[in-house]
């Protein structure tokens, strides 16, 4: 049976918010890495690492985007805290009876600078998900049914690359681009509906009907996605939570569950997990051309 450690580090947020919520921002910002997260210096370093590999200046932005709000969520923080606590087991479970995960993890339960309410990574050697409650809370994440599919889209991250690692193939790291992209997120969002889950973390408090207009907006996202490629244009508004189509959050992952369902209905969830980058971009391309010309026979 499959065991986690989870590492909760709302406490000490809540310490050194006590004393930094009366200082100046530049003052909350140091802070935040040399202060709240002054035990864990890996969970500063590789969120930093994330902003700069991008070329963003990871103070500049969360200047102006994450820590003027930090004090009305906190309530909301301390929901999604709840909340991820009692999921965890409860995602965990599912996984390793319904998914076949057989292997322990780590949980981090942190406040951090906006790269994502869950990250499917590393941590002090071991696979790990970290859990950025701060984004959790902007998008309104604080129903626990959310939040159970917001940990099995995690564990369904790290199942998929355990799995690669195990076949010998690429790891999930080693490729970028937005069809690699499309399908590491189309096969976490697979496992998601597999287990019973209808796409509930990708919702917002506006949105709640996230998956059914996803199914009716289908062949525009495939064509928008495809001339997005063609033109080499940022894809950022099919993945992530500050990028949307309509309002719409991570389109993206529901194209690409989409396309691995309708390339993978001869092959296992395995067989899936280990296609390579090629085959899945000359088949993801057919894929989306189908469902782009579904819409233009309707209409």
């Amino acid at each position: 049976m499959p065991g986690y450690v989870l590492l909760d580090t709302f406490p000490s947020f809540q310490r050194y918010w006590r004393h930094a919520r009366r200082e100046g921002v530049t003052r909350q910002i140091e802070g935040w890495r040399d202060d709240y997260l002054a035990p864990f210096p890996e969970l500063a370093d590789q969120q930093i690492a994330l902003y700069s590999d991008e070329g963003i200046d990871w103070r500049a932005l969360t200047r102006r985007r994450i820590f003027p709000t930090l004090g009305e969520r906190l309530p909301s923080m301390a929901r999604v805290r709840r909340n991820l606590v009692r999921a965890i087991p409860v995602a965990v479970e599912r996984c390793r009876d319904r998914l076949g995960l057989d292997f322990s993890m780590t949980f981090v339960l942190h406040v951090g600078i906006g790269c994502g309410a869950g990250w499917a990574t590393t941590f002090r050697g071991r696979p790990a998900v970290l859990f950025g409650m701060e984004n959790a809370a902007e998008l309104g994440w604080a129903d626990p049914r959310t939040t159970v599919s917001l940990v099995e889209h995690e564990l369904a991250h790290l199942l998929h690359d355990d799995w690669r690692r195990r076949a010998g193939t690429t790891r999930l790291a080693v490729h970028r681009g937005p069809w690699w992209q499309l399908y590491v997120e189309g096969w976490a969002t697979r496992c998601e509906f597999l287990l019973g889950g209808v796409g509930l973390h990708h919702t917002t408090e506006r949105t709640r009907d996230w998956l059914s207009w996803c199914q009716e907006h289908r062949s525009r996202l495939a064509s928008l996605f495809l001339g997005t490629v063609a033109a080499r244009r940022s894809t950022r508004r099919f993945f992530g939570s500050w990028h949307s189509i309509d309002g719409y959050i991570e389109t993206g992952y529901f194209l690409g569950a989409e396309v691995l369902r309708d390339l993978g209905f001869r092959s296992s969830l395995r067989q899936t997990a280990l296609w390579s980058a090629d085959r899945f971009r000359r088949s993801a391309r057919g894929s989306l051309r189908q469902m782009a010309l579904e819409g233009r026979v309707a209409a």
